[in-house]
């Protein structure tokens, strides 16, 4: 049930549009009815043979048995006499022939109006369903921007493009196909039941058995739906992944000729969706015949029960009957729609399951109480006895001391895996510390608003990020709006500014998915020219040149002295040539700093720096 109201909790926002929807809803009913009730009429006065029409009968006179005697204690008789006798009183003129023509006028006056009112329903209806789908996966995609970097780590990014489409769109289809039958159905219903009873209270009861055993049904089918459609969700997130990796790896399978492979792959996770799609799917299909054969066998055993009625003259008449008839009829119809629904609200409950799972999924603390903002940097970062772990058990740092003044350049060196990057990470807060603390001019960086922690640093690493977007855009990348001289003097800055003078629209070239229309030096560069427009105190590098040739590398590092004029700037270094000159250079090894100094001192004392710089002069040389 909290998934229901979860859902419905969206719907408050467009509380009017949902009251203006329930009342052309109840047009409709009222004018669907109207337009049965006088076709009946209109029938009974068309083939009346004596010689007082069937349309101006007196009722009264037919209704002596001792169910009509319960009837009239119930009320329902009364009711039903009066109904009968408001709609004739207007019905009714002078002569058959202008009856006819009121029947007529009446007839199709409903008609209209039931249509009207139908059209509007559904128009404000389809606002409402159209604004809960949109703000459901703006929700989505707020949250999922705002989660730390961890969470990303454990989850596919084709499971996430799924959630955000495939499950918000399964809730759109169930709300397009659902969403105005939840409204109309169980008011077409309860007025359906409310005609029935007045018209014959003795044949409504029997038609009440249809709806414990219906309910039952729908239930039992509905919960076995929801774990099938569940499932079949879980499925397609695994094909979208497949589908994802195969495009986006589209060099590396060509290179080792794993088309194939990759086809089955995807075959073998397609077909797998394919068997729970279809077991789902056949179980929709049992709900609707189930429902109406009981309906039709409930149907048949009301014409034996009011045809020996009427047969017997017990208090019913032909018109009677036939009106009770139709009205049963309408009761089925929206009996069978919310049996069918429960399948579609299921299916759509199954999906919400997932899209909550992630929107309850805590985000990152943007701001605590009693968080500051920094207006700058000007003295020192500080690492206090910082121990990081990523699940809790296994540490990555351990024991981190380390002090980093204002305008100093501080390397940070080691083997693969040692935890440069992490400590790194931590400074923005990409990462929490598990133990100890990380300042800036003394300010815990768990104290400071992170959207103003993170205003402070910038960031160059190794993986260079692109959007799909101009040259422009993406050097300007972040909210603000720049000038062209600015963006020009940024790429100017960072060696980038010739090759994109050569580029066919200059600024406005659009430079494909992550970049794919230009070279790593060239993206490298475009990411510098960003980091420098964007003029930020505090510069993180992360081994910026390692996936270059040595052109491009050349080009770049010219780029980053650039960049790190007047910052303060903390580099991972793959390759030692580009640090020799640092203030400070820290040397890592199991998660630990071992050494910190210049380059000619550690050269001289410490055995993990000599034995790195040593395996890089061999390797160059050799090269």
């Amino acid at each position: 049930m909290k998934l229901y109201f979860r859902i419905l909790s969206y719907i408050k926002p467009h509380w009017k549009a949902v009251l203006i929807g329930i009342f052309f809803t109840q047009s409709y009913i009222l004018f669907h009815t109207t337009s049965l009730w006088v076709a009946i009429d209109f029938v009974s006065e068309l083939f009346a043979t004596g010689p007082q029409s069937a349309i101006t009968s007196d009722h009264h006179e037919q209704s002596n048995s001792r169910e009509d005697a319960l009837a009239k204690q119930l009320g329902t008789q009364d009711l039903y006499d009066k109904l009968n006798t408001a709609i004739k009183s207007i019905l009714i003129q002078e002569n058959k022939y202008r009856t006819l023509q009121v029947v007529c006028l009446v007839i199709f006056l409903s008609f209209f109006f039931k249509n009207l009112s139908l059209y509007a329903h559904h128009v404000f209806f389809y606002f409402v369903q159209l604004k809960i789908v949109i703000q459901l996966r703006n929700d989505l995609q707020r949250t999922l921007l705002r989660l730390p970097l961890s969470f990303f780590h454990k989850e596919h990014s084709g499971t996430l493009t799924s959630i955000v489409f495939n499950d918000v769109n399964a809730i759109q289809t169930v709300l397009d196909s659902s969403f105005v039958k939840m409204f109309l159905s169980p008011l077409q219903i309860i007025f359906n039941l409310i005609l029935l009873m007045i018209i014959s209270w003795k044949l409504t009861l029997i038609t009440f058995l249809i709806i414990p055993v219906s309910g039952f049904l729908i239930v039992k089918i509905g919960q076995s739906m929801r774990r099938k459609i569940r499932r079949m969700l879980e499925q397609i997130s695994l094909v979208v992944t497949a589908f994802q990796e195969s495009i986006s790896a589209i060099r590396i399978v060509k290179a080792f000729t794993a088309e194939k492979k990759e086809s089955e792959k995807f075959a073998d996770t397609n077909y797998s969706y394919y068997k729970k799609a279809f077991r789902a799917k056949r179980l929709d299909y049992l709900t609707s015949p189930l429902n109406e054969t009981i309906g039709v066998l409930v149907f048949t055993i009301l014409l034996w029960f009011g045809g020996g009625m009427v047969y017997r003259g017990d208090g019913m008449t032909a018109e009677i009957f036939m009106r009770f008839l139709i009205f049963l009829y309408m009761l089925f119809q929206p009996l069978k729609e919310l049996s069918g629904l429960n399948n579609v609200l299921q299916s759509g409950m199954a999906a919400a399951e997932r899209i909550f799972t992630y929107l309850d999924t805590p985000t990152e603390v943007y701001e605590v109480d009693g968080a500051i903002d920094l207006d700058g940097f000007y003295k020192t970062i500080a690492f206090s006895n910082v121990n990081f772990s990523y699940n809790g058990e296994t540490p990555v740092l351990r024991d981190i001391n380390l002090v980093i003044n204002k305008g100093e350049m501080v390397a940070f060196v080691g083997h693969s895996g040692v935890g440069k990057s992490t400590l790194v990470d931590l400074i923005p807060r990409f990462y929490d510390v598990t133990n100890g603390s990380i300042t800036i001019d003394g300010h815990d960086v768990r104290d400071i608003r992170l959207l103003s922690l993170r205003s402070q640093i910038g960031i160059v690493t190794q993986e260079t990020i692109l959007f799909n977007d101009t040259i422009r855009n993406n050097i300007s990348y972040g909210g603000k709006v720049y000038s062209d001289e600015q963006i020009i003097n940024a790429a100017k800055n960072a060696n980038a500014w010739e090759f994109i003078e050569n580029t066919e629209k200059s600024l406005d070239t659009v430079i494909g998915e992550r970049g794919v229309t230009i070279s790593g030096g060239q993206r490298q560069r475009l990411s510098i020219a960003r980091a420098i427009l964007k003029n930020r105190p505090i510069l993180i590098l992360d081994e910026a040149t390692s996936a270059l040739d040595t052109q491009s590398e050349k080009l770049v590092q010219r780029a980053i002295d650039n960049l790190m004029h007047n910052r303060t700037v903390l580099a991972i270094a793959h390759r030692l040539s580009t640090i020799l000159h640092a203030d400070k250079i820290v040397v890592m090894d199991k998660g630990r700093i071992v050494d910190v100094g210049k380059h000619e001192e550690l050269l001289g004392r410490s055995t993990v720096y000599a034995q790195l710089y040593n395996m890089q002069f061999l390797s160059d040389t050799q090269s």
